[in-house]
């Protein structure tokens, strides 16, 4: 098999199959077959697999299909593409003591090779040809039922060799669409097929073309930051999956790392992992607000949309607080220094602007938002209330200053360390106030507490530095704060 993605089951690696080469002996041929049946137990199902085909674009065209071998009686043998595929008692086997969790069932040869041994279930597409050896029906279009198959051998990558079959027979005959015409006609039918081939392959370049350029115009694919520093990996199925679960509530992790350095120097490394059901959940959160009528004011919106956001992932972001806690205790940092770690963190993430409608709406706008825009830099779309929740923003990290200053919220009021969210609607803005007895002259008095603020939307500012231009702590409102 050659996997496109491995995951991790419980200590046991399974991956995506792409098989490349199937042997199939010991052929049973079934009158019919249950598909609720096939579904008990652990199995494989694949829609369709198909043989790999001789000729000058073989290579371009047969992609990650395989070579299906089927040896039948009196030493005969044919290839074909088999469809309604399952494969039983190969996905791994159940544990006793715990039957939600398996073991990979399969060996490994000394070269890589993956070898599984099973039974599978598959039907034949039999157009109209000569009789087809093993295969007969009296209605030559209908699909055949072929069933119970033993001995089944998958070999996956570590050798770009493909074994012959265990016993040399005589290939007699090989069928394969279209040469049931023969002849010269074969020869056209052959030359017609590639030429519908390219015909479609140029429609889909063309397609591909046109969607490549609208999308461009949603999220604009240019670095946003350092990326070097800012890595998210590609998701793995959690290890506490049932996989006999429906396929569409299957819950992926996604690994994360952050590397960055603080105002004195220090680096820092975080490693942590998010679930997409979680994030998931996280996302419903926005459709109460998708209509913002009923509120007698934006900062009334704002605060509602804030405190529900922090208050649903507030259990969600226990992770990341235990981590930032241990880089705390690691390099004893005292309370100022650890609210400047989370900070900085938070200021290497890449930046993009979240809009609640398309990104080509938003460009027509004036001021920031429009020369942003202008300069083709990258944003996220159609995301209801324009602002990512806690944990959406630990997912994706994509946001800009309200959903940056959300996430810092949640991190550093669990961490005991006061704060609040600013918004002003006269620039158009959002930033943290971290309540400490520090920051400079600008501050704003919180529930008796002085809360300096700080940009979280770009690196170097430290607590109480905002932009010059937004100096006028008059035209800031608390939208949100915990002392």
């Amino acid at each position: 098999m050659r996997p496109t993605q491995t995951t991790f089951v419980h200590q046991s690696a399974f991956s995506h199959a792409f098989p490349e080469w199937i042997e199939i002996t010991d052929l049973l041929r079934l009158e019919s077959r249950s598909p609720e049946a096939e579904k008990v137990g652990d199995f494989l199902a694949f829609p369709s697999l198909r043989a790999r085909k001789p000729g000058l674009l073989a290579g371009l065209f047969n992609t990650g299909q395989a070579e299906i071998v089927i040896q039948g009686d009196q030493g005969r043998v044919f290839t074909e593409d088999l469809h309604q595929s399952v494969l039983i008692r190969q996905s791994g086997s159940r544990l006793p003591h715990n039957p939600v969790i398996r073991h990979a069932t399969h060996t490994t040869t000394e070269s890589g090779i993956q070898i599984f041994t099973g039974i599978i279930y598959f039907s034949i597409w039999v157009p109209t040809l000569p009789a087809v050896p093993m295969v007969t029906t009296s209605d030559p279009t209908q699909t055949i039922p072929i069933g119970r198959i033993e001995n089944i051998t998958i070999d996956t990558p570590g050798s770009d060799k493909i074994p012959e079959p265990k016993t040399p027979v005589s290939v007699d005959p090989v069928f394969r669409l279209g040469h049931a015409l023969g002849g010269c006609l074969a020869s056209i039918f052959s030359l017609l097929k590639w030429g519908f081939y390219l015909f479609l392959l140029l429609l889909f370049l063309g397609f591909l073309a046109g969607l490549l350029k609208q999308s461009g115009e949603e999220v604009v694919p240019e670095d946003a930051g350092n990326t070097e520093t800012v890595k998210s990996g590609k998701k793995r199925l959690n290890p506490e999956q049932d996989t006999l679960a429906p396929v569409p509530t299957w819950d992926y992790l996604t690994d994360h790392e952050i590397q960055w350095e603080d105002f004195e120097s220090q680096n820092y490394l975080a490693r942590y992992t998010t679930s997409s059901k979680l994030f998931q959940q996280s996302q419903k959160l926005h459709t109460p607000f998708a209509n913002p009528t009923g509120y007698y004011s934006a900062m009334q919106y704002w605060s509602a949309v804030y405190s529900e956001f922090s208050q649903q992932d507030r259990p969600k972001m226990d992770s990341l607080v235990r981590l930032f806690d241990g880089l705390r205790r690691q390099y004893r940092l005292s309370v100022p220094a650890t609210a400047e770690m989370v900070i900085t963190c938070i200021q290497e993430i890449p930046y993009y602007l979240i809009h609640d409608g398309t990104c080509s709406a938003a460009s027509q706008e004036s001021g920031f938002i429009r020369s942003y825009h202008a300069e083709r830099k990258p944003c996220v779309p159609n995301i209801i209330a324009g602002v990512q929740s806690p944990y959406e923003f630990a997912h994706t990290l994509k946001g800009d200053c309200d959903s940056r200053s959300l996430f810092a919220f949640n991190i550093l009021s669990k961490m005991g360390i006061p704060v609040s969210i600013w918004v002003s609607e006269t620039y158009g803005h959002s930033v943290l106030g971290v309540g400490l007895g520090q920051g400079g002259h600008l501050y704003k008095t919180v529930g008796g507490v002085r809360h300096f603020p700080v940009e979280l939307t770009a690196k170097g500012f430290r607590l109480g530095m905002i932009s010059p231009d937004q100096g006028n702590m008059n035209n800031w409102d608390i939208a949100l704060y915990n002392n």
